[in-house]
């Protein structure tokens, strides 16, 4: 009778579960979610050099610093401190340019170009709590990265290369000005 019981149980709660949706969808859902953010920092480290650090808010600004420079962009107009001394230049186009790391959406694919795998629970390779981890590899079965996400929002990237890209402080107050 016990075991007839639970056997109805187990049923009703599978027949009454919503159906998983598709993985791809899912991560796509949580990077929209990431674009909608008005700024945000961003931790990059790995393979064994030192890392960078940069906070970015959209449209148009960016503070980046790592031991070899320190970069500000503002739309167009970038600064370069290399050697304790900043240079200014005028580029058309930057947003394009960096687009990459700015519009984490693109993947640098197609989403019809990459797998998606839901790996379920999993802590990230900088550590902390479990989040939901999906592997993402393009469609020459290269470039695989694990991508975790957080209510809804994309959190880090971890590269096959070793190299990781955190994503904190969302929609935190951003100061990002020309240097003096």
């Amino acid at each position: 009778m016990l075991k007839r019981t639970l056997s109805a149980i187990v049923l009703f709660a599978l027949a009454a579960a919503p159906a998983l949706a598709d993985p791809k969808a899912d991560l796509m859902a949580a990077m929209v979610g990431f674009a909608k953010a008005t700024s945000y920092h961003m931790t990059v480290s790995g393979r064994g050099r030192p890392g960078m650090e940069a906070d970015i808010e959209a449209p148009g600004k960016m503070h980046m610093v790592s031991p070899q420079f320190e970069f500000i962009k503002i739309d167009s107009t970038t600064w370069v401190k290399m050697n304790g001394a900043w240079q200014k230049f005028q580029v058309p186009g930057m947003d394009a340019m960096m687009g990459g790391v700015t519009n984490v959406i693109n993947m640098a694919h197609e989403p019809d170009q990459v797998t998606v795998i839901d790996l379920g629970p999993k802590s990230p390779g900088t550590g902390g709590p479990p989040l939901h981890a999906y592997q993402v590899t393009n469609e020459a079965g290269k470039s695989p990265a694990t991508m975790f996400v957080d209510g809804g929002r994309l959190i880090e990237v971890d590269n096959a290369d070793g190299t990781s890209v955190k994503f904190s402080n969302f929609n935190a107050p951003v100061d990002i000005e020309p240097p003096s």
